[in-house]
């Protein structure tokens, strides 16, 4: 299903919006507010990806918060106090990844609509698209080994270096092949030319992303007046 994106300036917004919450309140467990208006944000956008990945992950870490709150449960790999982290800023990944995964001309329109230098348009999207692409290339690596054979853990544990090999050197080659597409890709479209460029993917503003604009707003604001304010 086709996702709904709201506008970029909307999304821009969101990230600020909780970065601010979570960086002020001092009730780091207010933040589950902001969590919630994210999930609801998915939700209209029809992220499900997103959604339903990043469910799972605040489930557990509620559920290891309940234990450790309520049952003295103790953590023998890491500290009960990363899981609050995790907990406080679980807000600011959801909307930054939903940002990340912006379809890239819609983010460059933006960018492009409010004046923004090619040099800084070209190197956002590249800093935006790195995780999402190496996410993709490694697991393309990794259905290779896995066709050939590779991926067995008699294999990895008696040849380590081997199988470090056959995971670096085809992403690295890819990697190659990335830069060089996109650098022809970005001249082909006009990236050297001067001024504003057109495209395809821009979005004007609707009452959508009005309504969203102030729903961020008053929930940030909501979580900082009942959680109070670090100064």
């Amino acid at each position: 299903m086709q996702r709904n994106n709201l506008a970029v300036g909307v999304k821009l917004w969101a990230l600020i919006c909780v970065i601010i919450g979570v960086s002020l309140t001092i009730n780091m467990m207010l933040t589950c507010v902001l969590t919630g208006i994210g999930f609801v944000y998915l939700v209209v956008q029809k992220n499900w990806r997103l959604l339903r990945s990043f469910g799972i992950f605040y489930l557990l870490l509620a559920l290891l918060l309940y234990l450790i709150r309520f049952h003295g449960l103790h953590m023998l790999v890491f500290s009960e106090f990363y899981v609050l982290m995790f907990w406080s800023l679980s807000p600011a990944f959801l909307v930054a990844w939903d940002l990340i995964t912006t379809p890239p001309g819609e983010f460059s329109a933006f960018l492009s609509r409010i004046h923004t230098p090619t040099p800084v348009i070209l190197g956002l999207l590249v800093m935006f698209r790195f995780f999402p692409t190496m996410k993709a290339e490694l697991k393309r690596v990794g259905r290779s080994m896995q066709n050939r054979g590779l991926t067995a853990p008699k294999q990895i544990l008696s040849h380590p270096a081997a199988s470090c090999e056959y995971v670096v050197v085809p992403l690295l080659l890819r990697c190659l092949q990335i830069a060089d597409q996109l650098s022809v890709s970005a001249v082909a479209r006009g990236a050297q030319r001067p001024g504003i460029r057109g495209s395809y993917y821009e979005k004007p503003v609707c009452r959508q992303d009005w309504i969203w604009l102030a729903v961020w707003t008053a929930g940030t604001t909501a979580v900082l007046l009942m959680g109070g304010i670090r100064l």
